[in-house]
């Protein structure tokens, strides 16, 4: 099976078939890429299920609103057109989702960005007893010195 990247917000939703959600499962046992991106976008979608909903509009809110774009028309000149067809009721999911997606971008740039800084300093995760009975690691000097104890025992 090829990554089940595609498949995985259907998986996350329980949207699949039994068969489909078997085949993803089988998948991400064998795929730490795939258990990652999953981990990933999990995380996302709890995160935005912990935003507060939306506050409903006030009653007059689309009355004003229908009033006001009427107004503006006139004042254009506007002919009906294919503008017409598209209000806000249709663009209100389309931004929605806009926010979403932004969101997740977001998420998952920081999780890189501490995964890459974990990644640079993975040795020193390494020599985690020899850093923690240095005591803390906060400057490059001190960084200098626990490499210098890794050559002292003999460590590449």
């Amino acid at each position: 099976m090829k990554h089940a990247l595609d498949e995985l917000t259907a998986y996350l939703d329980g949207a699949l078939a039994p068969a489909e959600r078997a085949a993803v499962e089988a998948h991400l046992a064998a795929c730490g890429e795939c258990r990652a991106a999953r981990d990933r976008l999990a995380g996302a979608l709890a995160a935005l299920a912990r935003l507060p909903a939306a506050p409903a509009p006030s009653a007059a809110f689309e009355q004003r609103f229908y009033a006001r774009l009427a107004a503006e028309r006139g004042a254009r000149g506007a002919r009906p057109g294919l503008r017409d067809w598209l209000t806000w009721r249709w663009a209100a999911p389309a931004l929605a989702t806009a926010a979403a997606a932004t969101l997740l971008v977001v998420t998952t740039s920081r999780q890189r960005s501490h995964e890459r800084a974990l990644a640079e300093h993975l040795d020193l995760l390494e020599s985690y007893e020899v850093v923690a009975s240095v005591g803390a690691v906060e400057t490059s000097e001190d960084a200098e010195v626990v490499a210098h104890l890794d050559e002292l025992e003999g460590r590449p």
